[in-house]
């Protein structure tokens, strides 16, 4: 398989990881300057029947690379994400394997916004058994091959992007369906299945 190229995101959605999981190598993209209003910082739980947005807040200037954006420890977000997260998934079947190990790295508090991203995406590659190389960009270039940088961003409809196809699992809330939530939600509801609902969800032309 050949590499992608494309940017950390927070707790990604499972298009974002549908995505992932079909490569061996994934570069990511930390040299480019910080755009707002990206899943870069920002994640999506299911809880009592509502979407709720969760948003880690960042401190940097119009100039800042990716790689330099701090996180800033000033607002109370660690406890605003584990309670939503608790609340989303505390009765989830698979909570009590894999809970705390979110709870930890919540508690780390990683200075650098990436770093705390790809802590993330260690421990979510580590309980989908997927065996990816991870690299990062060396400096910024305008084009690459499998060039995914932006297209994964919330601000238009995943059907848009003919990446992910949505299969359905039994979700804490609600009786409908709802698609492209945080990795997290299949996680935790799902296990070891979730890297076979994401293989069964990949758009393939």
């Amino acid at each position: 398989m050949s590499k992608l190229i494309i940017e950390p995101h927070y707790l990604g959605s499972l298009e974002y990881f549908t995505l992932l999981s079909q490569y061996q190598e994934v570069c990511f993209e930390v040299n480019e300057s910080f755009p707002k209003q990206t899943f870069r910082n920002r994640a999506y739980f299911l809880t009592s029947n509502k979407i709720q947005p969760l948003i880690i807040p960042v401190k940097y200037s119009n100039r800042d690379k990716t790689e330099d954006v701090k996180v800033d420890y000033s607002q109370r977000w660690i406890k605003d994400h584990w309670g939503a997260f608790y609340s989303a998934y505390g009765k989830a079947p698979f909570f009590e394997y894999f809970g705390e190990e979110f709870k930890g790295i919540w508690e780390m508090k990683k200075e650098g916004l990436v770093d705390v991203c790809l802590e993330f995406m260690t421990l979510i590659f580590k309980i989908l058994q997927l065996d990816i190389e991870v690299s990062y960009t060396p400096d910024f270039q305008k084009h690459y091959e499998n060039d995914f940088r932006n297209v994964v961003n919330p601000k238009k409809p995943f059907s848009d992007r003919k990446i992910y196809d949505p299969t359905p699992y039994a979700q804490l809330f609600g009786d409908t369906f709802v698609p492209n939530l945080s990795i997290v939600d299949l996680i935790m509801c799902e296990g070891p299945n979730a890297a076979q609902i994401l293989s069964n969800s990949y758009l393939r032309n």
